[in-house]
């Protein structure tokens, strides 16, 4: 009888927030082999192609730059490659690692030698906005405007420092950000929901450690009615849009519609901190419609996503060593 070879897989940017919580979900899996770059190696061109040659996929938890320096290294390795930096996101020869998108998405992904993992407020922003574009009620030039409520750990290790061991009197409040309106997610946003006009993006930083928050407004006067829709478009078709598109899936899941409580109803922004799924919430009224994207933003925000895709790269089911209760 032969043993079945397992893949190899290992993490280049192993020490950042991401790449360790890469790590900790790896390291216990029995259907992969997790190899580890020596730590006096760990930046080492030369060494980091020598492991590509030998293995089968390859994590990167690196700023752009050096995304772009070790994906132009390794040209020829044969590696398959996981991008969790800005670098790739938009470029035609890298597959979007969104696979709930479509099962064009999903097989695209399974097949793919290189994928981008999304970013974080892009993912929430995505899961919002592409069913509409899809189902043709959301115009591509609809003045969006998109607010993304994060933890502080999407910041990486010097803003989790600063906000357990530095804090000063303005972190303990709301900080929002990215004010030049030219956030590095929202290009991603754009190719992905094939929208014309930017979106205003209010991305805003909180005392709190992990979850994510994406909240978009709708004023349904001004969107297009979809084949099928007879009269002006509810509050219910869309929930049912967001029902048909997400159907069966294992990370993201659609709150029921329940309009009597919706008054009542808090949204906390860590209501999904420490899973790797995806809840959406449809709420207002049928003149006024807000859709919420509420998850981890390092689940299904960074590595849980990179996982799910890699799972995906590998043949094995999608949701394998996640946690998407």
């Amino acid at each position: 009888m032969t043993t079945q070879k397992l893949p190899k897989v290992f993490i280049v940017g192993e020490s950042g927030t991401t790449g360790l919580r890469l790590h900790d979900r790896l390291i216990s899996r029995s259907d992969i082999e997790l190899l580890s770059l020596p730590d006096e190696k760990r930046k080492d061109i030369p060494t980091i192609v020598e492991y590509a040659k030998n293995a089968d996929l390859m994590f990167l938890c690196l700023p752009d730059d050096a995304s772009r320096e070790i994906v132009k290294a390794t040209e020829g390795t044969g590696i398959r490659i996981l991008d969790t930096s800005t670098a790739h996101r938009t470029k035609e020869d890298w597959v979007y690692g969104f696979p709930e998108l479509s099962s064009e998405q999903y097989k695209a992904i399974s097949k793919a030698q290189k994928v981008a993992v999304p970013g974080c407020h892009a993912s929430g922003a995505i899961s919002i906005l592409y069913p509409l574009v899809h189902a043709g009620v959301l115009p591509i030039n609809y003045p969006l405007h998109i607010v993304s409520l994060t933890g502080y750990s999407g910041g990486g290790k010097k803003m989790i420092k600063e906000y357990e061991e530095e804090k000063t009197l303005p972190l303990a409040s709301p900080r929002q950000y990215g004010l030049s309106q030219k956030h590095k997610h929202l290009p991603e946003i754009m190719k992905v929901c094939k929208l014309c006009e930017t979106p205003l993006f209010s991305p805003i930083v909180a005392d709190y450690y992990a979850g994510m928050e994406v909240t978009v407004g709708f004023h349904t006067g001004f969107l297009q009615l979809p084949c099928g829709l007879p009269g002006d478009i509810t509050l219910e078709d869309f929930h049912t849009i967001f029902e048909k598109q997400y159907k069966g899936s294992k990370f993201i899941k659609v709150s029921p519609l329940s309009t009597e409580e919706t008054n009542a109803l808090f949204l906390a922004a860590n209501e999904n901190a420490g899973k790797d799924s995806m809840t959406l919430y449809i709420t207002g009224n049928d003149e006024r419609i807000q859709v919420v994207s509420l998850f981890d933003n390092l689940g299904k925000g960074a590595s849980g996503a990179a996982i799910e895709c890699m799972n995906i790269m590998l043949g094995l089911p999608p949701e394998t060593g996640l946690v998407v209760d």
